[in-house]
């Protein structure tokens, strides 16, 4: 599980790691894309359709025999607690340990990856201004209560190194 603000790498972290690792990727931005599509941002049932479809997605990779799975999600302080409740209780039910790093960077960093070349034709945060509102907006700062995470600063690091200190930190 890697979890951070928005744009500051995760998935091509993740990406990385995976293709090391012979493992799957999935962001948790895909649920929120069908959520917003489906319910619509901030409407009742949103925050519980995309926790539903992200949760879903994981049991069927588990159900695949998938050997191994990165997934990215943001976690933000409280907010987020609802569905880091059922990842929990999911990957408790399938007994599977999941373990948990938390990426962060400079603000001066963080603000030259959101506005590459790589964001542009998506549907994700591409400006320093939004960026600047999102990051005041909600608090991005806390690891996950009650749940063991490491934290990466990956300000100097690229996404290949960021990934080969994650991988020297697993347990298996």
């Amino acid at each position: 599980m890697i979890f951070g603000p928005s744009g500051i790498g995760k998935e091509t972290i993740a990406r990385h790691l995976a293709a090391q690792k012979g493992w799957r990727v999935f962001p948790q931005h895909l649920a929120f894309d069908i959520a917003s599509a489906v319910i619509g941002f901030g409407n009742d049932g949103f925050e519980k359709y995309q926790r539903d479809l992200c949760l879903n997605a994981l049991r069927t990779f588990y159900s695949n025999k998938v050997t191994g799975v990165v997934f990215t999600f943001c976690y933000v302080s409280k907010a987020s607690d609802f569905f880091v409740r059922g990842l929990l209780s999911l990957l408790n039910e399938m007994q599977v340990e999941g373990e948990f790093f938390r990426i962060n960077c400079e603000l001066k960093e963080h603000i030259a990856r959101v506005t590459s070349d790589g964001r542009k034709n998506t549907n994700k945060i591409q400006t320093e201004e939004y960026l600047r509102d999102y990051l005041q907006k909600f608090d991005f700062g806390e690891s996950i209560p009650n749940v063991s995470s490491c934290v990466l600063d990956t300000t100097s690091m690229t996404p290949e190194e960021s990934a080969n200190a994650i991988a020297a930190k697993l347990r298996t």
